[in-house]
């Protein structure tokens, strides 16, 4: 056989031995539009998921409370659900577990309840009677305006609360839907910037340091399955999260969070980028929400937060 034939024959077959890659862990990741996922977002952008083996989709949605139903329905294996959602969903028996941390409070990141331009209200006493927009009933934000206003003297039984998803409240403000709506960024530094509405004060003033706003949140079965692949999921964000913190990335990080929160590019340059992740979710993160829920009636039970973290 000819030099030239024997060494193609030989490289033939030695690809043809070879093991084939192992394909990436396929996962569908379901959130709402919040600067919390910049992590996710950015790991995916800049190939650190790919290089740990995954290959996650972004589904965005409006309303954080389809999150739970997604994940037991396994049309999505990953979400982020709110911990108020996540208790909920828990004491009617779906099973769900944390698997990984976002950033903690206080975030860095603006946040409180606007309300209208010309409303004339001033702070959260203000609010007797009044229509509140909040992103879900139930969800964190819901459960943190109702804290703040009763932290401050009024029963939050008299104040009208209704849903609003964030995208929408800007519209609902102008025509008055709501007399105000309790908001995060990256909206609420839109609505401020467009003279929509103004700050009354700040309903994340009641939340300990330390604590978690959102989390990646999977079922039980799922998780068990997956050890590997949320040991690889760790480790992308943590990753990613010096990828952020380091300032001549910032550009990049902001493309990343315009990508996937559907921003306006000249929004996302403006609003505040998270920096202070905690991958490794710990109980304390999830001990206030389990108190502040029961308060007002979400849950009977008194759940261990560390019953909810997997691993």
């Amino acid at each position: 056989m000819h030099r030239g034939c024997k060494a193609f024959f030989a490289m033939t077959m030695a690809l043809l031995a070879a093991p084939p890659a192992e394909a990436a862990t396929k996962i569908n990741f379901i959130y709402t539009a919040v600067t919390a996922w910049a992590e996710l977002f950015v790991a995916k952008d800049q190939g650190i998921l790919a290089k740990h083996g995954l290959d996650i989709d972004m589904t965005l949605t409006t309303n954080g409370s389809l999150i739970s139903a997604a994940l037991v329905a396994d049309t999505a294996q990953l979400g982020g659900p709110t911990p108020t959602i996540l208790l909920q969903a828990n004491e009617q028996g779906l099973d769900l577990v944390v698997v990984a941390g976002t950033n903690v409070y206080p975030l860095a990141s603006p946040s409180g309840v606007i309300a209208a331009a010309g409303s004339n209200l001033h702070g959260p006493k203000d609010l007797e009677g009044k229509r509140v927009g909040v992103p879900g009933l139930g969800g964190i934000i819901d459960v943190l305006s109702r804290k703040w206003v009763q932290s401050n003297g009024l029963d939050y039984r008299k104040v009208n609360w209704v849903e609003i998803g964030f995208p929408q409240m800007a519209d609902a403000l102008k025509s008055r839907l709501v007399d105000a709506v309790a908001s995060v960024d990256p909206f609420y530094t839109r609505v401020i910037a467009d003279k929509i509405g103004y700050d009354i004060g700040s309903y994340s003033s009641v939340i300990p340091a330390g604590t978690s706003p959102v989390n990646f949140v999977a079922t039980r079965a799922w998780a068990e399955k997956n050890v590997a692949a949320i040991k690889e999921l760790q480790a992308a964000l943590e990753e990613a999260a010096v990828y952020i913190q380091d300032p001549a990335n910032d550009k990049s990080v902001r493309a990343s969070l315009a990508t996937y929160t559907k921003l306006p590019p000249p929004v996302a340059a403006i609003i505040d980028v998270p920096k202070d992740f905690r991958v490794k979710i710990t109980p304390d993160a999830l001990a206030f929400w389990v108190e502040v829920s029961r308060e007002q009636g979400l849950i009977k039970g008194n759940p261990d937060p560390k019953s909810l973290i997997y691993p």
